[in-house]
């Protein structure tokens, strides 16, 4: 552990334009300002005795890491555990008595608040990318063995009859509740991740905490500084299926008041017949997506957007990919793809570009 230190010049700015304000000097009561003094002094001495804490754990089939500065050093990892219960109990698809477990199943049950609130950003994603991002594509995920239930031999007649079953607009959230064609089915895990993040670093803002850094099976987000009081520096790996620890990283940045998502088809795969199948599902033809896209790092303020956009740009290829983030500022993108020689070559937005250190 390492403790933090305040290294900024906050008070002394305080007291000069206090002094350098006369209008309002003259109104200051004395007492007041000492008490108000004592006040600020107390605060700095609170955050002087922050001290980093590492937390990491298991949720949702993955791995957590979250550091913070925090007083006194006291571990949140109870409180992290138990709220990452209460998500797994609303929306995770392994759980079979989670809500959307349920939904799943046919049974028509009030949703909570967070299912609520993930439905509503997927379907805003999905209007916004023209269905590119579809978390209604359970069936065919599933299908193609990268759900949670078993691989089924899939050829074209198979596809069509289970595109039947996907089309996010046929859902509706009413009345709190979901209604669905029947053998239609929900999963979140595409945002999910994100969101969990998002949720997390609300427990900690609504607890006074300013420096920290959430990482859940590899979406992150930031808030503050270090223990060293620099920003939080962040490794994307290279899209490659065997982790080189002596060349890990495709780029590094900094991570400053904001969230990073990444999604790829280098690891989640599997070959059959010589063909190479990734997890990410084409909404629209229901076969796995073969563009020439290996990875794509989003950054945005909401890490459930990044989550899920990550994915739809995976699905959209390239060329609408760029068009996409030109009429979104509020997005920035790192893609790495193969270009028309076969060779490796990326495209980075340019906001995203001035985070990158190298």
């Amino acid at each position: 552990m390492e403790t933090w230190s305040v290294r900024n010049n906050t008070f002394d700015s305080l007291i000069y334009s206090l002094f350098n304000y006369s209008s309002e000097v003259k109104l200051f009561n004395f007492r007041t300002f000492v008490i108000f003094i004592f006040f600020f002094i107390s605060c700095e001495s609170e955050k002087s005795n922050s001290i980093l804490v590492a937390d990491t754990g298991q949720t949702q089939g993955t791995y957590y890491h979250i550091k913070y500065m925090i007083e006194d050093g006291k571990s949140l990892k109870n409180d992290i555990d138990s709220l990452l219960t209460v998500i797994d109990n609303s929306l995770s698809t392994y759980n079979p008595n989670s809500l959307v477990s349920k939904i799943n199943m046919g049974e028509l049950i009030t949703t909570d608040s967070m299912f609520r609130t993930v439905f509503r950003a997927a379907n805003e994603v999905y209007k916004n990318t023209n269905g590119a991002f579809d978390c209604s594509i359970t069936p065919l995920v599933n299908a193609w063995g990268f759900g949670f239930s078993n691989k089924e031999k899939m050829d074209t007649a198979r596809v069509i009859e289970l595109l039947s079953l996907v089309d996010f607009k046929k859902i509706k959230l009413s009345n709190d509740t979901i209604s669905m064609k029947k053998d239609m089915m929900l999963d979140f895990n595409s945002l999910a991740q994100g969101y969990t993040v998002d949720v997390i670093a609300k427990m900690f803002d609504v607890r006074g905490l300013d420096n920290y850094l959430i990482e859940v099976g590899g979406e992150i987000k930031s808030k503050g500084k270090n223990p060293d009081n620099n920003f939080w520096t962040i490794g994307v790996d290279r899209p490659n299926e065997i982790i080189d620890p002596k060349d890990r990283f495709q780029f590094i940045l900094n991570l400053f008041n904001t969230s990073l998502a990444t999604s790829g088809n280098y690891r989640k795969f599997y070959q059959e017949n010589g063909i190479k199948y990734s997890h990410v599902i084409n909404p629209t033809t229901g076969f796995p997506s073969f563009n020439k896209l290996l990875s794509v790092t989003v950054v945005h303020e909401s890490c459930m957007k990044a989550d899920a956009y990550a994915t739809a740009f995976m699905v959209m290829g390239l060329k609408k990919s760029k068009l996409y983030l030109d009429n979104n500022p509020d997005l920035e993108a790192y893609i790495v793809y193969r270009d028309t020689n076969g060779e490796l070559n990326t495209f980075i937005s340019e906001n995203l570009q001035k985070r990158i250190l190298y």
